[in-house]
């Protein structure tokens, strides 16, 4: 009798406590359900904050060349302008040196020219 009762006894308690720990183990589970629940909400959320960073990332990119573009474009123009008119005023300098030269040779030689 004895045998029995320790028998029943222990299958009791083994009993008790699978029951006891099937609640724990479900809410084990229903823990790690909303764990991967939110671990692929904050991995969707980093995955389009770093694409928002990468978008803006080639926009300053693009501006940043389109800027040097136009700042090149600029200097380009800028120096043909000096250019054209460093060019017109050694032409004008050119001729105005000419012509004051042509007139001391005709000053000079008409000062010197024999009396006819």
């Amino acid at each position: 009798m004895m045998r029995k009762l320790i028998r029943f006894g222990f299958a009791g308690i083994v009993s008790l406590g699978i029951s006891a720990a099937a609640p724990v183990v479900r809410a084990d589970d229903n823990a790690a359900g909303t764990a991967d629940k939110a671990a692929d909400t904050a991995r969707d959320t980093g995955n389009k904050a770093s694409d928002a960073t990468k978008s803006a990332a080639d926009k300053t990119e693009d501006a940043a060349k389109s800027a040097g573009d136009a700042t090149e474009n600029g200097a380009k123009k800028a120096g043909s302008a000096t250019e054209d008119a460093a060019k017109k005023a050694g032409g004008a300098t050119e001729d105005a040196a000419k012509n004051t030269g042509q007139k001391a040779d005709d000053a000079y030689r008409g000062a010197t020219r024999p009396a006819d």
